[in-house]
């Protein structure tokens, strides 16, 4: 059982609680039973921890454990796994803007999957899909999905046999009359500015959700409503 935070090993796994220590060393921790057996199922995970001595497991003493996890509760399993970034472009394309929330970016995630669209875009200055809460926001879909890094503008320019979409009420179309082609790109701005100004440009038409009493939506619920509509 590792019970000292001078352990290598333990040294080694606190660093990866820092965005820049993960991009260097290219792995990232999982939190709980279940993303741990993903992990697992996926040949991802390199090792796992438990409070228990078990097979499989290297055992950490609950002061490790707690000072690792990002959770207010005890967590008893996490794993250390190697990140895979893929490349693949699907059919179905959610581009993120600058999205910045952990528990938004990773219900996207999760609803992503859920509804097809299987390939996910970041844009400069979105959250970083290894946050820990991103990671337990997303209940496993983030191995489930394709992610590519991308200036988005730049993006735009690959994918000319795409419909492309906005989320604007500026020259925007009713979600309920767009078309459903087989290649459909949907892109979503920042929580608090929406879709920067050189993506907007790029773009000649944006879908709007029809609403009663309120201006807006958080962003991950637009997103659920749209791929839903759209899958």
């Amino acid at each position: 059982m590792l019970t000292s935070l001078d352990n290598p090993n333990v040294k080694a796994l606190l660093k990866l609680k820092k965005a820049k220590e993960r991009k260097k060393e290219n792995k990232f921790i999982v939190e709980g039973p279940h993303l741990v057996k993903e992990a697992r199922k996926l040949n991802l995970l390199i090792e796992a921890f438990s409070l228990e001595e078990k097979e499989g497991y290297t055992a950490l003493s609950k002061q490790i454990m707690d000072k690792i996890a990002e959770t207010d509760t005890t967590v008893t399993e996490i794993g250390l796994c190697k990140m895979i970034e893929k490349s693949e472009i699907t059919n179905k394309l959610l581009i993120l803007d600058a999205v910045q929330d952990p528990g938004n970016l990773g219900a996207i995630m999760r609803s992503a999957n859920a509804f097809g669209f299987k390939t996910i875009v970041l844009g400069e200055g979105s959250c970083d899909i290894y946050n820990p809460k991103v990671i337990r926001s997303s209940q496993g879909a983030i191995f489930k999905l394709n992610f590519i890094n991308a200036n988005i503008v730049s993006f735009l320019d690959k994918i000319k046999d795409f419909d492309v979409y906005g989320t604007s009420v500026i020259n925007g179309i009713e979600l309920d009359k767009v078309k459903k082609n087989e290649k459909i790109a949907i892109i979503l701005g920042n929580e608090g500015n929406g879709i920067s100004k050189d993506v907007f440009d790029k773009l000649n038409k944006n879908i709007y959700i029809p609403m009663e009493n309120t201006e807006s939506l958080n962003v991950s619920v637009a997103a659920s409503i749209i791929m839903y509509k759209l899958r």
